[in-house]
């Protein structure tokens, strides 16, 4: 099963994952600089990656519909990648984000 989404996620979800990923760069980058005591900031972040999880689906749906088959046929359900790309998304983006508090606080 590891294989198939190594696979999937390397060869289909590679552009999404760099813009998803520079959108957390981007977001950490402003944590480092503005501090992590904003409210706005936080509500900012976490509105700016739903929409850009939010293009990922729509992306997904309308340009890149004929690959849904291909997810079928490996036994895979489409929720089932996405919501694991979301969740690994999101995971990558907190821990940038406690690593630089961390960085910030104890260097």
């Amino acid at each position: 099963m590891y294989q198939k989404f190594k696979t999937l996620y390397l060869h289909h979800f590679k552009l999404v994952f760099a813009l998803n990923f520079a959108l957390s760069l981007y977001f950490v980058n402003l944590f480092y600089l503005k501090g992590f005591d904003k409210a706005g900031l936080y509500q900012l972040a976490i509105g700016f990656k739903l929409l850009a999880y939010a293009a990922t689906v729509v992306i997904e749906k309308l340009v890149f519909s004929r690959r849904i088959y291909y997810y079928y046929n490996l036994g895979i359900g489409y929720r089932k990648i996405l919501g694991l790309f979301f969740a690994m998304d999101l995971g990558i983006f907190v821990s940038f984000l406690i690593l630089c508090a961390l960085w910030i606080n104890f260097i």
